[in-house]
């Protein structure tokens, strides 16, 4: 098994994404055809405050990590770390770096090379998520709308090749940090396979009720809470999610990892 396999310890089939909770609104997933890709992994416990300690460990070291793909969808340090993010852009020597405007400039000043980071902005379509060298993917994401702060966006991946008879790619959506917001819903966010959602109603971001209420106007099929369990003044019981979920005859299925616990998911 390759560093890359193991930080995704799952093989997914046509049809299939295997994704690993690293905690907060992080994320590494990989395709059918081995593609590997990270969403805001913060692995350190770089905090503002002095006496912050993780309620749970960073499930790999960032050193460690091998991947295609860095995406961070804005440019706070528990998105775009910076401890983190330099240790995997030299662990992953040919990973490329995606963000908004202001998440770009965080990197540059972080010490990644400019060519190795693309600038995305709300609106784009099938941007193609790869590393540097490579020349094909079986993944490409939508950048859409997050009601955060400055720049912030969220991704919609399209995993899998649509190949003749292979039907159409799995849809997955990272919503990052955000409010609740009517604009959260569009035509490149309906209908999801999978929804990755905020939950934790601090700092700029929906609480529970509306996360659950977002999953049903989405008509997400498979819906996973994040943004808990790692931070001690911004966490909250996932349990109250469920609840939400059942008060308000929501049919998406729930899903609650562990920190660090892989799954693999498909139509």
């Amino acid at each position: 098994m390759s560093m890359a396999e193991s930080l995704v310890p799952y093989e997914p089939q046509p049809g299939q994404v295997a994704l690993r909770w690293l905690g907060q609104g992080g994320w590494a997933m990989r395709s059918p055809d081995g593609v590997v890709w990270c969403i805001d992994p913060y692995l350190s416990s770089y905090s503002s405050r002095p006496d912050f300690q993780r309620l749970a460990p960073a499930p790999v070291e960032a050193s460690a990590v091998q991947t295609d793909a860095v995406l961070c969808t804005h440019n706070h340090s528990d998105h775009v770390d910076p401890l983190s993010l330099p240790q995997i852009a030299q662990a992953a020597a040919a990973a490329r770096f995606y963000a908004a405007a202001e998440g770009a400039q965080k990197m540059r000043d972080l010490g990644i090379s400019a060519q190795r980071i693309q600038t995305v902005h709300v609106g784009d379509r099938s941007v193609p998520v790869r590393a540097v060298s490579a020349y094909s993917t079986d993944v490409t994401a939508d950048v859409v709308y997050a009601s955060h702060s400055g720049d912030a966006v969220g991704y919609v991946f399209h995993v899998g090749a649509a190949a003749p008879g292979a039907g159409r790619p799995l849809r997955v959506y990272v919503t990052g940090d955000t409010l609740y917001d009517p604009q959260l819903v569009t035509d490149a966010t309906r209908g999801v396979d999978v929804l990755c959602i905020c939950i934790n109603g601090r700092m700029g971001n929906m609480n529970h009720e509306e996360a659950a209420r977002l999953a049903g106007e989405l008509d997400a099929r498979v819906v996973i809470p994040m943004h808990f369990g790692v931070m001690p003044h911004n966490t909250i019981d996932p349990q109250l999610f469920l609840d939400a979920l059942q008060a308000q005859g929501i049919h998406a299925q729930p899903r609650i990892l562990q920190i660090g616990e892989t799954a693999l998911l498909g139509r």
